[in-house]
């Protein structure tokens, strides 16, 4: 009879024991879930973010690279440095506007390199 009340016990204590630790673990995967769903969103955010802002720079390039077409066509011809102070942007991005329109089949070269390149429209 003592051994049937020591084994119901310590039956009790271990169940007791047990479901206080996967409680407790139960918790802590919650937790970690719930940090797990944050990055996740903030990730999310950041990436979206991103996504904005490369809409809005294509946006800016199709307006400046249109501003650059139109002096074209009011003046006839156009060197980077005007283009580059049309738009108030560096020499070298007023240069990739134009070497895009140049591959865009929009615009040509004339000139080698240098102070005495032009571009006209086509």
């Amino acid at each position: 009879m003592e051994y049937i009340l020591i084994f119901i016990v310590g039956s009790l204590v271990g169940f007791l024991v047990a479901w206080v630790w996967f409680n407790k673990r139960k918790k802590e995967l919650k937790q970690e879930a719930g940090r797990v769903e944050r990055e996740i969103q903030t990730e999310r955010e950041i990436w979206y973010g991103f996504s904005q802002f490369n809409e809005k720079m294509a946006e800016v390039k199709v307006s400046r690279k249109q501003k650059i077409m139109d002096e074209l066509k009011r003046v006839g011809k156009v060197q980077t440095n005007t283009a580059a102070d049309l738009l108030d942007i560096s020499r070298a991005t007023a240069f990739r506007y134009l070497e895009e329109l140049e591959k865009e089949d929009k615009i040509e070269q004339i000139g080698g390199f240098g102070k005495d390149v032009e571009y006209r429209a086509k």
